[in-house]
């Protein structure tokens, strides 16, 4: 009876352990498997992150250039306007002044 007893026991004993060892390697298991799915979270999350800012950045860096290059032909329109009342003030006063001259 003892010894059956004992046997019983142990075989229990063995089984209790095996069940808790089984539950410690799931646990484990599933312990990790959400550690990995985080960091690919983290990872997707950053690389998106990092995604967008490269692509403002280009968008502003896009419209900057535009801007320049839109009030750098303001300005050369401008000064070339200038210029030509510039020529045709100075040619108008030339021939006004030749002409009064040639008159006296």
């Amino acid at each position: 009876n003892r010894a059956t007893t004992t046997t019983a026991l142990n075989s229990a004993t063995t089984s209790a352990l095996n069940a808790v060892t089984t539950t410690t390697a799931l646990n484990s298991a599933t312990t990790s498997a959400l550690n990995s799915a985080t960091t690919s979270t983290a990872l997707n999350s950053a690389t998106t992150s990092a995604l967008n800012s490269a692509t403002t950045s280009t968008a502003l860096n896009s419209a900057t250039t535009s801007a320049l290059n839109s009030a750098t032909t303001s300005a050369l329109n401008s000064a070339t306007t200038t210029a030509a009342l510039n020529l045709a003030t100075t040619s108008a006063l030339n021939s006004a002044t030749t002409s009064a001259l040639n008159g006296a």
